[in-house]
């Protein structure tokens, strides 16, 4: 059974370009892209919550 459910996502134009630059460079899918970019953000997110508080910006910068 497939676990993954559809979700539209609006992106801004810039992100898009992005997306499918990746996509064309990587040889993947924009939606593998998506996923690909929102898991890094997250083992980014785990590695450094263990070290403190650790916020990201609109730019995924990270603050402490």
């Amino acid at each position: 059974m497939n676990s993954r459910k559809p979700m539209q996502l609006r992106l801004p134009q810039e992100l898009k370009e992005w997306i499918k630059a990746e996509s064309d460079r990587n040889g993947n899918s924009q939606n593998s892209e998506v996923i690909r970019a929102i898991r890094a953000a997250k083992d980014r997110r785990s590695t450094f919550g263990s070290v403190g508080i650790i916020t990201m910006d609109q730019s995924d910068n990270a603050r402490c």
